[in-house]
């Protein structure tokens, strides 16, 4: 808890200054630069480019309390998150959006936060902006002619550091708005704090086992939670290096920056790390500087992590568990409990508290279900966030009396274990029978020539809801349907098993790899998929 200690009343600036005078001369992180190179910083150089930019967005007008959005793709990470300090430093927020949105997904980010500036790569980005009809919001362009009123300040360009204003004063300021995933509707804006974005850093880098010897690499887009509170906080407040990847980086490119960068901690959600140990099992990859991988954001079938271990036997594996409302700190597997709990999402962190909530506690005050009892997923602890930006009924219906519901279905085993169920949302209920579908996925994720499934209720007349299997088949194998249906009727409840089979060419997943099963269910609607009859 001495951690905790000393991070209370600290400001991400502070901090940062202070991990500067200690470590020095190592590396803080590792950024794809819009330059197109790779920018390798200690903590001395990041905190006096942070300070540099400050001095010189000051010097351009923004203003403590202002809100800067990043419209910038992973290539162009090294300026974001420079920015990002940048915004701290001088009391500001920074909003990150996704360049990759529809443009009503843009339209609705933007006229949400309502930036004063926005950081674009070039000048196509900001023609994009103007076809919008927001043009008027002032445009810091990368590719920008030096010198021009509208070019982003390269602080490698600066002459030092000017005169600073104090910055902010309380670790409980306002300091970034960052994006929920947008799986269902509109995306909302969680409200992050100092305070809760190092707290952040502190739970899930003390969960994942981040030392001040370590380089930590995600494959996070910088537009999530991922990349500023998991990647950066966890690495900077235990003294960590983080390398952030570039975009599009296939397989192969993303070993050879693990084995470049001597990286000790990667951490990936399952659907990247299935295909990165594929292609480590090809060969030609040393990756002895591997100590430890982290994974989360999806369910880790029990298969899948006996693959890590045959494939590398020296690398610890941790399954991390939460959501941007909750830091993104929650629970965690760790090592020592594997393979012993495989399946399970683990313990909290620190400085967590995890419930979970009998049926119908959201309507009434919150009570805990009965041990192994199933009911949804409750959070609390200072990484969690003020609540959503300019949305107080969401915000009420979401914290609530100091927890954050999370929308997730668990239960604890007689251990005190967390294992995951589902979505709220994703349980069916088929004629009153409640199945979760994830239940449904775990049996199928094990049969033969499947490389990827999703189970999602759909429309019975009678029933209210039945349920349908999305089966992606292995490359050049064929799927046996009615074996996939056998397997299903020996390892679950006769109204589990699914009615109505899909065969997918692909699953429709967003930039972190969460499955988007409202896309799905649509496509369904649609025709897209044709059913398969197993007779």
């Amino acid at each position: 808890m001495d951690l905790f200690h000393r991070l209370h009343g600290k400001t991400i600036p502070a901090w940062l200054h202070a991990q500067a005078r200690r470590y020095r001369f190592r590396l803080a992180a590792s950024l794809p630069s819009w330059r197109g190179h790779r920018d390798r910083l200690s903590y001395a150089q990041l905190v006096r480019r942070m300070d540099t930019l400050a001095a010189a967005l000051h010097a351009l007008g923004l203003a403590p309390g202002q809100r800067v959005a990043l419209l910038l793709p992973n290539r162009a990470a090294r300026e974001g998150v420079l920015t990002a300090l940048a915004c701290w430093r001088l009391g500001a927020l920074v909003a990150p959006l996704n360049c990759r949105s529809a443009d009503p997904e843009l339209l609705h980010a933007i006229d949400l936060v309502e930036p004063a500036w926005i950081v674009v790569t070039d000048g196509a980005a900001a023609q994009r902006l103007r076809d919008l009809g927001r043009g008027d919001a002032r445009v810091l362009r990368l590719d920008g002619a030096p010198g021009a009123v509208d070019t982003w300040p390269e602080p490698e360009d600066s002459g030092g550091v000017a005169q600073l204003p104090a910055g902010p004063l309380s670790a409980q300021e306002p300091s970034c708005l960052l994006f929920t995933s947008g799986t269902t509707a509109h995306a909302k804006a969680v409200l992050h704090t100092h305070s809760s974005q190092l707290h952040a850093g502190a739970a899930v880098g003390g969960a994942l086992g981040l030392t001040d010897d370590d380089t930590y690499q995600g494959a996070f887009p910088l537009y999530t939670s991922s990349a500023l509170n998991l990647a950066c906080m966890s690495a900077w407040v235990h003294g960590a290096g983080v390398v952030l990847e570039e975009d599009g980086l296939d397989n192969a490119q993303r070993l050879a920056l693990i084995a470049a960068e001597c990286t000790s901690v990667y951490h990936g959600v399952p659907t990247i790390l299935h295909y990165l140990v594929d292609a480590y099992a090809q060969g030609g990859h040393d990756l002895s500087c591997l100590r430890r991988i982290g994974y989360g954001g999806a369910p880790m079938p029990v298969e899948v992590i006996a693959k890590f271990s045959r494939h590398w036997p020296h690398v610890d594996q941790v399954h991390i568990w939460g959501m941007t409302e909750t830091g993104p700190a929650g629970v965690a597997l760790p090592p020592w409990m594997l393979p012993r709990k495989a399946g399970a999402i683990g313990l909290p962190q620190p400085g967590c508290s995890i419930r979970v909530l009998a049926e119908g506690a959201r309507d009434v005050a919150l009570r805990d279900a009965a041990p192994g009892e199933v009911g949804e997923i409750a959070f609390a602890g200072p990484s969690a966030a003020l609540g959503y930006f300019r949305q107080p009924q969401a915000t009420a219906q979401t914290f609530v009396d100091g927890w954050v519901l999370t929308g997730d279905l668990g239960q604890f085993d007689a251990q005190g274990v967390l294992h995951y169920v589902d979505r709220r949302k994703d349980v069916i209920n088929r004629g009153g029978l409640k199945i979760a579908s994830a239940a449904v996925e775990a049996v199928l994720h094990r049969c033969a020539g499947v490389a990827d499934v999703a189970v999602v209720a759909v429309p019975h007349d009678k029933l209210g809801e039945d349920v349908a299997a999305c089966v992606v088949a292995r490359a050049g194998q064929a799927l046996d349907w009615v074996a996939l249906r056998a397997a299903c009727r020996a390892e679950l409840a006769e109204h589990a098993v699914p009615r109505h089979w899909f065969a997918v060419e692909s699953m429709p997943h967003n930039a972190m790899g969460k499955l988007l099963k409202n896309v799905l269910r649509a496509q369904l609607q649609q025709g897209d998929w044709p059913e398969v009859r197993v007779p």
